[in-house]
């Protein structure tokens, strides 16, 4: 590759970059992944690339760019409006579009008020101010499936990447006492309990002789509100944080054939893509974005009659249908959701927007 004839600007996350690569946290891809791949695809395209953390306020460019690749806008607008010359212009979204967002998980908290009569604190709010970002946005680059990508429909030059998982040596399933891991599921999620679907899935595994095992922090209020069923459960297992690829992880990984996410709004949770990677299969609703193809199953709707019927399902599966749906995922997991596959569908993304904002260009349709 010849020296870099054009200089972007990303404002993402700096720190995944700094440590030496042999250094760097080898497991966990979103969001460090991110910030890493995304300078070498744009390294691809022949830029030069700059990189200023997204909560960094301080910050001035003292340059002209030709790209400006921003996430959350409490400092996207505030660098497009020191630059010196408008450069093409991208909004980098983890998320869905946050008006979508925000209505999705105010109606859990909405349906938890009405079953509980308690009005739980929202736990995953998006900022209305992320609207002059995509204003001045040229296009959107949005982590996620077509479906979250359709969130974003009202915009111009909207383009879908999937998330990613770092690759894992030793995975044997062959090892795997597929049998015994039908009646195991793993809910492995960050925060947000309400959001992720927490209460849906204590509620469905109640009474029933399926084991849920829950890895995520427990909120106060949440704790509070679910306290019969977070105790009084004995096939709920409360494991708490767990760090990713832990030898507590691994253990759990080995002894459940499932992950269960009944998430209202993700771009692409990569716990799961996490999960995945060590040949957990799948179980989630479409808000979740992960196309399940035929290795996956389908949670119907966010109710604990559909997470319950789902569970039973599943658990009944036979041994060598879950090993055989196990291995599909291991590949989808190597193929669709690589790191390789994330900075080449990134570098696609950028190119195509650029294209499409120089013909805009050409016509005299760019807003600025």
């Amino acid at each position: 590759m010849g020296t870099p004839s054009r200089r972007a600007l990303v404002s993402y996350l700096v720190h995944p970059l700094l440590l030496p690569a042999k250094f760097r946290d080898p497991a966990q891809f979103s969001n460090q992944g991110l910030a890493r791949e995304i300078p070498r695809a744009l390294n691809e395209l022949g830029f030069e690339v700059d990189i200023v953390d997204c909560t960094n306020q301080s910050w001035i460019p003292t340059r002209a760019y030709d790209l400006f690749i921003g996430h959350a806008n409490f400092n996207f607008t505030r660098l497009v409006g020191l630059l010196s010359h408008r450069p093409v212009t991208v909004y980098f979204a983890t998320g869905l579009y946050w008006r979508e967002q925000n209505t999705r998980a105010a109606q859990r908290l909405f349906d938890i008020a009405l079953s509980k009569g308690v009005l739980l604190p929202p736990e995953r709010v998006s900022s209305p101010i992320e609207e002059e970002a995509h204003r001045l946005s040229d296009g959107t680059i949005c982590l996620g499936n077509e479906a979250a990508a359709q969130t974003f429909a009202h915009l111009k030059n909207v383009v879908s990447v999937c998330n990613a998982a770092y690759p894992l040596d030793g995975i044997n399933l062959a090892e795997k006492d597929f049998e015994a891991g039908r009646k195991h599921f793993l809910f492995f999620s960050g925060l947000g309990n309400v959001h992720k679907g927490l209460d849906l899935l204590l509620q469905a595994f109640h009474d029933t002789d399926l084991h849920l095992h829950v890895c995520q922090h427990i909120q106060p209020e949440f704790a509070r509100a679910f306290a019969a069923e977070l105790s009084g459960n004995r096939n709920v297992h409360v494991h708490g944080y767990v760090k990713m690829r832990s030898p507590e992880f691994r253990k759990l990984a080995a002894m459940c054939n499932w992950v269960i996410l009944p998430t209202c709004a993700e771009g692409q949770p990569g716990s799961v893509i996490e999960c995945m990677a060590h040949g957990l299969i799948p179980i989630l609703p479409v808000t979740a974005n992960i196309d399940l193809e035929d290795w996956g199953y389908r949670i119907e709707s966010l109710t604990v009659a559909a997470v319950r019927s789902v569970i039973v399902e599943t658990s009944t599966a036979s041994p060598d249908d879950c090993r055989r749906r196990a291995e599909k995922v291991l590949h989808a997991t190597d193929t669709r959701y690589s790191p390789e596959t994330f900075r080449r569908s990134f570098r696609e993304a950028v190119r195509q927007i650029i294209d499409a904002t120089s013909i805009s260009n050409k016509d005299g349709l760019r807003n600025d």
